[in-house]
């Protein structure tokens, strides 16, 4: 099993992979030999990734790109053809929120959720299956949310948009899956991402409550759910297909 989680010799692209879990994946799997397209709308974020996988051996390039704009994800794909020729897997992991009730929810702001949770992935999937079909074992992971399984104060609009991604995944697992293409989600569960430490810094969200929902009554670190996605993406996977895996720490179970 070692070796299914060796990763050299392979291209896997993240996005949203300035910080957070997405920064997280990228060492995790620069670690386990594969070349990062490192893939964020801010360039000194995904500087600050690239010289954490390089200081670790790893290698890397960084892709200034806004994955809401599908010409965009376009280029981005022709560009990482033209360097690489395939990708081992995509982990599609650029995200946002926020809190409102739908009741002052504006089109705009409910628009712009589903840009970058749910159109991104859209845009990211199709843009990038020709090159994935290219390489052995390839997959697409997809990350949702525990709160695409459950439903949580005023999230409207990202409870939806995760949601749909969760379904989207199971769709194109039963397209594609006869091509080789494995796709699956990762819901994680609350996980101390420095956006979600600015929502605690803030008071907009509470620890404590968070900590009383989750069974092991603790919050996650970005690494322990970049591990899973790790796995996920890898060989040793390889009959794990168009599902939804839950990193929670049991905040679902109830």
């Amino acid at each position: 099993m070692l070796k299914q989680l060796d990763f050299a010799g392979t291209v896997v692209v993240i996005t949203g992979a300035g910080g957070g879990i997405g920064q997280a994946c990228a060492e995790v799997l620069g670690e386990l030999g594969a070349t990062l397209a490192l893939v964020g709308r801010t360039a000194s974020k995904l500087d600050d990734t690239a010289a954490v996988v390089r200081a670790s051996g790893g290698r890397c390039e960084c892709f200034v790109v806004d994955v809401t704009d599908d010409t965009q994800v376009a280029a981005l794909a022709r560009a990482t053809a033209e360097r690489w020729g395939n990708v081992k897997a995509v982990i599609n992991n650029a995200g946002d929120n926020f809190r409102s009730r739908i009741t002052e929810l504006s089109t705009e702001k409910w628009r712009a959720i589903r840009g970058i949770d749910l159109d991104a992935v859209f845009y990211m999937c199709r843009a990038f299956i020709p090159l994935l079909l290219a390489a052995p074992k390839p997959s697409i992971l997809n990350i949702a949310s525990s709160f695409g399984v459950i439903g949580n104060p005023e999230m409207p609009a990202y409870c939806a948009a995760k949601g749909a991604v969760v379904n989207l995944t199971r769709q194109l697992a039963v397209d594609w899956g006869e091509k080789g293409l494995r796709v699956n989600s990762l819901c994680p569960g609350p996980t101390l991402s420095p956006r979600f430490k600015s929502y605690l810094d803030r008071g907009l969200t509470s620890r404590e409550a968070l900590e009383r929902q989750v069974m092991l009554h603790r919050l996650a670190e970005c690494r322990e759910i970049a591990n899973v996605a790790a796995f996920l993406v890898s060989d040793a996977a390889s009959f794990v297909h168009g599902a939804t895996v839950v990193a929670d720490g049991g905040q679902t179970i109830h």
